[in-house]
């Protein structure tokens, strides 16, 4: 999977597990990762969780793509987890609400497990 930079993709059973590899993602590396999630949904996977214990800060255009993301698992009756928030990133979830939109996890086993329940 050359053709993504910022996310790795790996799979567990049924779920894929989207790890983002940059510490900081805004400005160009933003619109970069709303096209490779735009690429990964052809996948038409149900069942992800995005790791995010990578990510440092991301701006508010990184969010909105993950926030994008969340609305077509939706659309596809799909299950998405967050996983692995840095403080910054929790403190930045906390402020917007996005607990509200996204269900988030410590780190990525227990993702796996609330996806398995």
């Amino acid at each position: 999977m050359s053709k993504f930079k910022i996310i790795q993709i790996s799979q567990q059973n049924d779920v894929a597990i989207l790890t983002l590899q940059e510490r900081r993602i805004y400005m160009n590396k933003s619109e970069q990762l709303r096209e490779e999630l735009t690429h990964f949904l052809h996948r038409g996977d149900k069942k992800i969780v995005v790791d995010l214990s990578k990510v440092n800060v991301m701006n508010s255009a990184g969010l909105g793509a993950l926030i994008a993301l969340q609305n077509e698992v939706d659309k596809r009756k799909g299950q998405l987890i967050i996983a692995g928030l840095q403080p910054l990133m929790q403190e930045i979830f906390d402020r917007m609400r996005l607990e509200q939109l996204f269900k988030i996890e410590k780190d990525v086993p227990a993702a796996l497990r609330a996806l398995q329940a």
